[in-house]
């Protein structure tokens, strides 16, 4: 975990290392890596490469998550998944509106004579279905994520707490 010292060395983070300063951010706890998580996920399926470590920290900070474990969960797409991701997305969403596959007439079709309009045709055909299909992408698996990592953490709790109790064991000094 890097210092608040080392936070207010760097000009770059100096104007937030009050924020980025706090244990919270960085603590390794069930509520908030499961927090981390579910924004990571989220904002690695819904945002493009750019912008989802900025507003991924913001967002920890915010809802005191885990910042490391936020950030990492962006890394769900990533140069090799994403073109896969974005083509399901697109097909989800479209499936999910019930379009008829504009986008994929477009792309077969000869070149018009105005590029702008085959531009425009295929961009509105494919944002929109691809987005709804990233959000219920990044919504599902923020949900799931965090059920998962609080379902997981619960459990290894409950088992060293049972292990603990068992009557067979015999505790040794200092362990």
């Amino acid at each position: 975990m890097p210092t608040r010292e080392q936070l207010e060395a760097n000009r770059f983070l100096r104007p937030f290392a009050r924020w980025l300063g706090d244990p919270m951010v960085w603590r390794f706890h069930r509520r908030g890596v499961s927090r981390g998580i579910a924004i990571g996920l989220f904002l690695g399926f819904l945002l493009p490469f750019g912008l989802q470590t900025p507003l991924t920290v913001a967002l920890a900070v915010g809802f005191r998550a885990n910042l490391p474990i936020a950030v990492l969960g962006t890394t769900v797409t990533n140069p090799l998944t994403f073109p896969f991701i974005y083509f399901i997305a697109y097909k989800t969403g479209a499936g999910l509106l019930r379009l008829r596959a504009d986008a994929d007439q477009l792309l077969v079709q000869p070149v018009p004579a105005d590029m702008l309009d085959r531009a425009t045709g295929l961009l509105t055909s494919t944002v929109g279905p691809t987005y709804l299909g990233l959000l219920m992408f990044g919504t599902a698996a923020a949900l799931l994520g965090y059920a998962l990592v609080n379902g997981l953490w619960r459990l290894s709790v409950s088992g060293r707490w049972r292990q603990r109790r068992s009557p067979g064991r015999t505790e040794v000094p200092g362990a």
